[in-house]
């Protein structure tokens, strides 16, 4: 388990291998070890690596010529006539 180092971790960690391995559905596997659900995911989700926010990615549009609409946190709405470049629009939000 990342960042947590405890016995409970570990133990959550061989319950989640032991899980996927078996075969059987989580709802069966935590009725049969006296484990609760929510404690199960819990671990499920510490255990796995955390996802990456706030970074752009490059997509490609296959249309450009419509209209693209950027809408801000504070409600200001910004409209283009046609997709703008994608460093003009990470200038924009930064």
């Amino acid at each position: 388990m990342e960042k947590i180092n405890t016995p409970h971790a570990e133990i959550m960690a061989a319950h989640i291998a032991a899980c996927k391995a078996s075969g059987m559905n989580v709802c069966t596997y935590c009725l049969k070890h006296n484990i609760k659900k929510s404690n199960y995911y819990y671990w499920l989700t510490k255990s796995q690596a955390p996802v990456e926010t706030g970074k752009f990615i490059s997509i490609s549009a296959p249309i450009t010529n419509v209209p693209v609409y950027i809408t801000f946190i504070n409600c200001i709405r910004v409209c283009f006539e046609n997709m703008p470049p994608a460093d003009y629009v990470k200038k924009l939000v930064s």
